[in-house]
């Protein structure tokens, strides 16, 4: 923690976490980077912010990218049909497991019940 102190004195207020501002430059390449496809964590660990923020960056710009392309949805409905988890086909396709199951829904693919499986006796 840090305790700021000015001419008037020690400052009252204690920040946990020293703001960190964006030059126009700096951001220009995060918004760069980001339409290139960078993902909005990495983005935080190279330019020191929270994720949130990164996000909010983004947005003002007014800059979004669809989060699955055509060809990744229609692999998710395949290998998810195939009896992938909507784990596995996330980690697959670098997205998030509800992102996946979204799409599924909007493609009318019918959501297995979550849980593990039993296993199959053989006698």
């Amino acid at each position: 923690m840090a305790v700021f102190e000015d001419s008037r004195g020690p400052n009252v207020r204690v920040l946990r976490q020293a703001q960190r501002r964006l030059s126009p430059a700096e951001l220009e390449a995060l918004i760069a980077e980001y339409e290139a496809g960078a993902r909005v964590c990495e983005l935080a660990k190279v330019y020191d912010l929270h994720r949130t923020t990164v996000a909010r960056h983004v947005a003002r710009a007014g800059k979004t990218r669809p989060v699955m392309t055509e060809a990744q949805i229609d692999e998710a409905v395949v290998l998810y049909r195939d009896g992938w988890t909507l784990h596995n086909v996330a980690q697959r396709l670098g997205v998030a497991d509800q992102t996946v199951r979204r799409v599924l829904v909007e493609r009318a693919v019918t959501i297995r019940p979550g849980g593990r499986r039993k296993l199959s006796t053989v006698a």
